[in-house]
C-alpha cells in the first residue's frame, strides 16, 4: 500500500469535529447570542418604559387633576360669578324696574346654563323674588312674595321659553321671611360670595347648594342675590368627566360629607335626605375612602393605593374658590394610564418573538445552507473519488495482460465493474454465433471474491430476456423477480445469490448486439453510464478477437484432423491385466506428452446375490467394454485401461501437441455416456457411473518386463480422477477449468463451483452438457 493510501483516523476525527463546530455549534451559539441580546434589549426597554410610564403617569394625573379642577371650576363659576354680575345690574337699576332686571337675567341664565337651578333676590325689608326651573321641561316659574290683607302669599307665574305666560297661582307663604334663611344670613358679615350646605330644593326634588352675595342699591336698600346650583347636575357632570379609562371623581368636604358624585340620589335616600348624614360610604366607595384617608394624613396630591389586588392612583385637590372645605377626589386604576406601556411591552414582546423566530429561521437557513454546502462538497468529493475509481478501473483494465485474448478469462473487467458500480456481482455474457444461447465469459462475486463462468443460457429458456437485450438499449429493474423480461433469469441465476436489482448494458459489435454486461444489485448513478459503455466497448473488442480465434481454431482443427487421419496413430489399447497390446511396440521408454486428454469413468461397486445375477452383470460389463472399445477406435483414442471399477481413456499421447485430443475425448465421453445410460436403462439399472476429464501435460511409458505395460502419470490424470469422484449426480461429466477454457466455444457447460485439489489449492469445476 502506498503512503498516499494510508489514512490517519485522527485527522479525520479532527476534521469531523471542526465540521460539527463550524456547521452546527457555531450557528447555534450565534443564534442563542442573538436571542439573548434581543431579550436583554427587550427587558431593558421594558424597564425603561415602566419607569417612564410611572413618571408620565404622575404627570398625566397632575394634568388630569388640573383639567378636572378647571372643569369643576368652570361648572360652578357661573353660580359665583353670576352673583357678581346680577348684583351689579340690580344695584344701579331703578327700583321700579329692578324686578324686571332680575327676572330677565334669571330667565336667560336658566335657559343657557343647565347646572343653574334657581335665583333668589331679597332685601332688608323682607321682599323676596324667585325664578326657577319648573318641573315641566321648558317652563320657568316666577315667584314673588306678596302681602294681602295683612297676610303673605307666594304668587306663582309659569312662563314658557317664548315668554308667554302659561298660568299663575297663589299659595300661602306661611309667614315666610327670606331674612331668616341661611343663604341670607351667611352674607351678613362679608361682601364675598358665600355657600350654604347642600339642601333639598322642594319644587324639583333636587339637591342644591346656594351661593349668595350681599350688596346695596342706589336707593340705600341692602339686598342679597342668591344662585342655586344643582348637585344632581354637578354629579352628572362629574360622571361625564373621564379619569383615565374607568376612573371617576367626586366632591366631599373636609368632614367627609358627600357633596357631589356618582349615585348622589342613592346616597341621599340612604341618608334619609339629610345632608348631614351623607358621609362617604367606605363600602360603596372603598378606593375613594382610601384616598380621603391619605388626604387627611398627607394632604392634597397624588397617592398610590391598592384595593382587592388592583393598584389605583388617587388625587385629592382643594377647591378654595368656592369653599375652604371642598375636596375634589379622583381615583383611577393605574393600568388606565399604564395600558399603553403594557401595549408597548406586548408589542416589544411580539417584536422580540418575531425577531427571535426570524433569527431562528435565519439560523435554520444558515444551517441548511451550510449543510447543503457540505453535502455539495461531499458530493463533489464522492464524484472526484468516483472519477478516480473509474480512471483507476480503466487503467487496471487497460494494463491487464492479454485483455483481448479470448483464451484468458476477463477477470480484471468484471472486478473493476463491481468496484466502480458497487454491484454484488458482475457478469459478462456473449451470444453464440447462432444466437440460440449465450455463454458467461466471467462472473465475479464481490462479497466472496470469486470468479466463475462457462455456464450457458438458452434462448428457449429466456426468450423475453434475449429479446430485451437484442433491442440494444441499456435497462435496469429494481426487482428482477417481477419484471417479465428478467423473471426467468432471476430464478436461474440470481435467486441463489439473493440479489434483486439488475442492470443490463448490451455489448454492440459490427453485426449487432453480441452480448451484455450484467450487474446485480448495483449502486448505479447516471454518470456511470458512460463507464459502462466504455467497458462494453472493451468487451466488444474482446468478442471480436473471440470470433477471430474461433475461426482460426476451426481451420486448425480441420487441418489437424486431416493430419491425424494420415498419421499412423496406434490402435487403442485395452489393458486391464498388464497385457501388452501388439500396438505398444512403438512405446519402449518414458516420454513427456504436452497435451494429453484424460477421461476417467468411475463405476459403483455392483451388488449381486446369485450366479444368474453375476452372469448377467458380467455380460453387461462385457457389452459396455465392447462399446467403449468401439467408441475409442472411432475417436482414435490412444489407450483405454481398466482397473477395478475405473476406466481410463487417453488421447494425445504424442511428443508434439495434439489440439484435437481434448475434442476427441469430449466427443468420446458424450457418446459413452449415452451408451451407458441406454444400456443401464435396458437392464433396469440406475446410472451408477460418473465421468471426469482434464487436459494438460503428463508423462508415461512402457514399464515392467516383457510383456511391458503402458501407464500414464501426472497431475492431469489425478485431476481427471478427482473430477469423476467429485461429480454430484450419476451420469455427470465433470471437467476442470482447463477443459472448460478450451471447449467452451464448442460445447455447453454449467458451472459447478469450486473444488479443492491436494497440493494445488482451489479450482473451479464445470459440467459438460452437450455439443453446440
Amino acid at each position: 500500500m502506498s503512503s498516499e493510501e494510508i489514512i490517519d483516523p485522527t485527522v479525520q476525527h479532527d476534521a469531523s469535529v471542526r465540521r460539527v463546530l463550524l456547521h452546527l455549534v457555531l450557528p447555534f451559539v450565534v443564534t442563542v447570542m442573538a436571542v439573548l441580546a434581543i431579550a436583554l434589549v427587550g427587558v431593558n426597554s421594558y424597564r425603561t418604559t415602566k419607569e417612564g410610564v410611572s413618571t408620565l403617569t404622575h404627570q398625566l394625573m397632575g394634568a388630569v387633576q388640573q383639567y378636572i379642577v378647571q372643569q369643576v371650576t368652570d361648572y360652578i363659576q357661573p353660580a359665583a360669578n353670576g352673583n357678581l354680575i346680577a348684583s351689579g345690574m340690580i344695584e344701579h337699576a331703578p327700583t321700579q324696574v329692578a324686578d324686571r332686571v332680575f327676572y330677565s337675567y334669571g330667565s336667560t341664565m336658566l335657559r343657557k346654563i343647565p347646572q343653574l337651578q334657581s335665583f333668589y333676590l331679597a332685601d332688608d325689608d323682607g321682599h323676596f323674588m324667585l325664578i326657577a326651573r319648573a318641573a315641566q321641561k321648558g317652563v320657568q316659574e316666577h315667584v314673588r312674595l306678596i302681602e294681602k290683607n295683612g297676610h303673605t302669599y307666594f304668587h306663582h307665574a309659569f312662563w314658557d321659553d317664548s315668554g308667554q305666560k302659561i298660568s299663575e297661582t297663589e299659595e300661602d307663604a306661611k309667614g315666610y321671611d327670606p331674612r331668616t334663611r341661611d343663604w341670607y344670613k351667611n352674607t351678613a358679615a362679608t361682601d364675598k360670595v358665600t355657600w350654604t350646605k347642600p339642601h333639598l330644593f322642594p319644587t324639583t326634588s333636587q339637591f342644591v347648594m346656594t351661593s349668595s352675595l350681599r350688596f346695596k342699591t342706589d336707593a340705600g336698600h341692602t339686598m342679597v342675590f342668591a344662585t342655586n346650583i344643582s348637585l344632581n347636575e354637578l354629579s352628572s357632570y362629574l360622571d361625564q368627566i373621564k379619569v383615565g379609562k374607568t376612573g371617576s371623581a367626586m366632591i366631599v368636604d373636609s368632614k367627609g360629607l358627600f357633596i357631589a358624585g356618582k349615585n348622589l340620589t342613592q346616597q341621599a335616600k340612604a341618608a334619609g335626605w339629610d345632608p348631614d348624614k351623607m358621609v362617604l360610604d367606605r363600602n360603596a366607595y372603598p378606593v375613594f375612602a382610601l384616598g380621603y384617608d391619605h388626604y387627611r394624613v398627607r394632604g392634597v396630591g397624588p397617592r398610590h393605593v391598592t384595593w382587592d389586588g388592583t393598584d389605583y392612583i388617587t388625587i385629592a385637590a382643594a377647591l378654595p374658590h368656592y369653599s375652604d372645605s371642598w375636596i375634589l377626589l379622583m381615583a383611577a386604576p393605574e393600568s388606565d394610564f399604564g395600558s399603553f406601556a403594557r401595549q408597548s411591552s406586548h408589542q416589544s414582546l411580539q417584536f422580540l418573538a418575531i425577531i427571535t423566530v426570524f433569527s431562528l429561521v435565519l439560523a435554520g437557513l444558515l444551517v441548511r445552507q451550510v449543510r447543503r454546502t457540505e453535502y455539495s462538497t461531499r458530493l463533489l468529493g464522492k464524484q472526484k473519488e468516483q472519477i478516480q475509481r473509474e480512471s483507476s478501473a480503466v487503467q487496471q483494465v487497460a494494463v491487464a495482460p492479454r485483455l483481448f485474448d479470448p483464451t484468458v478469462e476477463p477477470l480484471s473487467l468484471t472486478e473493476q465493474l463491481t468496484l466502480v458500480t458497487g454491484a454484488r456481482r458482475a457478469t459478462l455474457w456473449r451470444f453464440l454465433h447462432d444466437g440460440a444461447a449465450m455463454v458467461c465469459e466471467d462472473a465475479y462475486d464481490q462479497t466472496q471474491n470469486t470468479h466463475s463462468g462457462g455456464f450457458e443460457m438458452a434462448r428457449t429458456e429466456l426468450g423475453p430476456f434475449f429479446s430485451a437485450i437484442e433491442e440494444g438499449n441499456a435497462f435496469s429493474v429494481e426487482n428482477a423477480a417481477i419484471d417479465p423480461r428478467t423473471t426467468r433469469f432471476e430464478r436461474l441465476t440470481m435467486r441463489e445469490l439473493g440479489t434483486k436489482a439488475l442492470a443490463v448494458c448490451p455489448v454492440h459489435g459490427p453485426h449487432g448486439v453480441e452480448g451484455a454486461i450484467m450487474l446485480e444489485d448495483p449502486h448505479l448513478q447516471p454518470h456511470l453510464l458512460y463507464f459502462l459503455d466504455l467497458m462494453a466497448g472493451v468487451a466488444a473488442l474482446r468478442f471480436a478477437a473471440q470470433v477471430q480465434l474461433l475461426n482460426n481454431q476451426t481451420s486448425q482443427i480441420v487441418d489437424a484432423g486431416q493430419q491425424v487421419a494420415t498419421l499412423d496413430v496406434p490402435a487403442p489399447k485395452s489393458d486391464n491385466i498388464l497385457m501388452k497390446a501388439p500396438e505398444a511396440a512403438a512405446v519402449n521408454s518414458a516420454s513427456i506428452y504436452p497435451s494429453v486428454a484424460v477421461l476417467v469413468i468411475t463405476f459403483s461397486d455392483p451388488v449381486v446375490e446369485g450366479e444368474k445375477e453375476t452372469e448377467a452383470l458380467i455380460a453387461l460389463i462385457n457389452q459396455l467394454a465392447t462399446d467403449v472399445q468401439s467408441v475409442a477406435q472411432e475417436e482414435k483414442l490412444f489407450a483405454v485401461e481398466v482397473a477395478g471399477h475405473r476406466m481410463i481413456c487417453m488421447a494425445g499421447c504424442l511428443p508434439t501437441p495434439d489440439v484435437t485430443a481434448i475434442v476427441r475425448i469430449a466427443d468420446a465421453a458424450l457418446k459413452m455416456r449415452e451408451i451407458f445410460m441406454a444400456s443401464l436403462a435396458a437392464a433396469d439399472l440406475e446410472p451408477v457411473f460418473t465421468m471426469g476429464i482434464d487436459y494438460g501435460p503428463a508423462f508415461g511409458g512402457a514399464v515392467g518386463n516383457e510383456p511391458k505395460v503402458f501407464n500414464l502419470w501426472g497431475q492431469t490424470v489425478s485431476l481427471a480422477e478427482l473430477m469423476a469422484q467429485g461429480a454430484a449426480d450419476p451420469g455427470t461429466i465433470q471437467v476442470t477449468e482447463r477443459v472448460y477454457g478450451v471447449l467452451r466455444d464448442r460445447y455447453l457447460f454449467r458451472s459447478r463451483g469450486s473444488f479443492f485439489a491436494p497440493h494445488l489449492g482451489l479450482g473451479r469445476a464445470y459440467t459438460l452438457a452437450a455439443r453446440r
